[in-house]
C-alpha cells in the first residue's frame, strides 16, 4: 500500500516528539529553554507537507538517535514547520461554530509568527538550518545541500555543522559581551555585535538597536546617530501598520542632532520615501523632503539619486496641477 504524503508527514511528526529528546515546536518556549539550560538553539524550518527534502532530511537525519544524542547536550532543538495543512485550517465557513473560528484565529495567529520568524532569519531554501544563541541571534546558518543532506549519514552531517560551530564560536564571544556588559560599555558590545554579523539577520536585533541610544546618551562610543537613524526604521515601519505619519521618526531623530551630514541625507531621504510608499500621498510634501535631503549635502554619496528622484517628483507635482486644471474646467 503506499503511503500519502500527508501520512508521512504525520509520522515524522510523532516521532519528532516522541524520542528521547524533544523538538520544540514553539519558538519563545525553546529559546527560555535554552537560556535556563545555558544552551544554544539547533533551529530548523520545514514545509513538511509541501517540500520535497524536509521529510527525508528529518528521517535520515535531524531525527536519528546518534544525531541527537550528539548535539543535545549543547543546543535546544527547535523545527519550525510551514504547514499548508495547518494553514488550511484558518480558513473556515461563515457558519462554522465559534470552536471553529476560535481554533482557526489561533492557528492564523502562530502562522503570521511564523512568517516574521521566516523573514527575520531570510529563510530563502527549505530545509533552513540555523546555529543561534539562546537569545534567537545567528551564529551561524548551516547551508542546506539538498544533493547531498538528504542522502549523506548522521556523521557525514554532523561533520558540515561542526565546521559551523567553529565559526559559531566568534560570534557567540561578542554575544556573551553583551549579556555580560552594562552601560556605555554593553553599548559598546552591542555595536561590536552588529557590526561582525551578517546584516542579513539584522532585525533579530531590534530589541539592541532601540536599547543602544538610552545606554550611550552622550554618544561616547561616536555611534548613537547610527542606532538612531537605524531605530527609526522600525519605527516607521510600525507608524505605518497603524496609520500614522511614517515620516515623522526620521524627521524626529534628525532634530536630535547626532546624526553626520550623510544620515541626515538618508533620513530627509527616508522619510520623502515613507510617504511614497504610504496610503496618504502628499507629493508637495516629498519633494519638500526631498530638497532637504539633496540640499543638506549636495556632494554626499547619494546625492545624484536623490536629485534625479527629486526632478521625477517636480514633473509629477507638474502633471497632477494640470490634471487638476483639467478636472476643474
Amino acid at each position: 500500500m503506499k503511503l500519502s504524503k500527508l501520512f508521512i508527514t504525520a509520522i515524522i511528526s510523532a516521532l519528532f516528539v516522541s524520542c528521547g529528546t524533544k523538538w520544540n515546536t514553539d519558538y519563545d518556549d525553546a529559546l527560555k529553554s535554552a537560556q535556563k539550560k545555558n544552551k544554544d538553539v539547533f533551529l530548523v524550518f520545514t514545509g513538511d507537507d509541501w517540500t520535497d527534502n524536509s521529510v527525508p532530511f528529518k528521517e535520515n537525519i535531524l531525527n536519528k538517535k546518534e544525531f541527537l544524542s550528539r548535539y543535545s547536550k549543547d543546543y535546544v532543538f527547535l523545527n519550525i514547520d510551514f504547514s499548508q495543512g495547518e494553514f488550511a485550517k484558518t480558513k473556515v465557513a461563515e457558519d462554522a461554530s465559534d470552536a471553529d473560528k476560535k481554533l482557526a484565529e489561533k492557528i492564523a495567529a502562530e502562522y503570521k509568527r511564523k512568517e516574521v520568524l521566516g523573514r527575520n532569519y531570510s529563510v530563502k531554501v527549505w530545509p533552513a538550518v540555523y546555529l543561534c544563541s539562546a537569545e534567537g541571534y545567528v551564529l551561524e546558518q548551516v547551508l542546506f545541500d539538498a544533493d547531498k543532506d538528504t542522502t549523506c549519514t548522521v556523521e557525514e552531517y554532523s561533520e558540515k555543522v561542526e565546521v559551523q560551530r567553529k565559526k559559531a564560536a566568534e560570534i557567540k564571544v561578542l554575544v556573551e559581551a553583551v549579556s555580560s556588559a552594562k552601560g556605555v560599555e554593553k553599548a559598546k558590545a552591542i555595536d561590536e555585535l552588529v557590526k561582525g554579523s551578517n546584516p542579513r539577520f539584522s532585525d533579530l536585533y531590534k530589541d539592541l538597536i532601540y536599547e543602544f541610544p538610552a545606554l550611550d546618551t552622550e554618544n561616547e562610543t561616536g555611534r548613537l546617530g547610527f542606532y538612531e537613524l537605524a531605530a527609526a526604521y522600525y519605527v516607521s515601519y510600525e507608524a505605518t501598520t497603524k496609520n500614522e505619519d511614517p515620516a515623522k521618526p526620521f524627521l524626529d531623530v534628525i532634530e536630535k542632532g547626532h546624526l553626520a551630514l550623510d544620515q541626515v541625507q538618508e533620513a530627509y531621504y527616508m522619510a520623502a520615501y515613507s510617504l511614497i510608499n504610504g496610503e496618504k500621498f502628499d507629493s508637495a510634501l516629498v519633494t519638500e523632503y526631498l530638497e532637504k535631503a539633496y540640499t543638506v549635502n549636495p556632494a554626499g554619496p547619494n546625492a545624484m539619486k536623490i536629485l534625479q528622484n527629486l526632478q521625477q517628483m517636480k514633473r509629477f507635482s507638474e502633471l497632477e496641477k494640470v490634471q487638476a486644471e483639467s478636472d476643474g474646467e
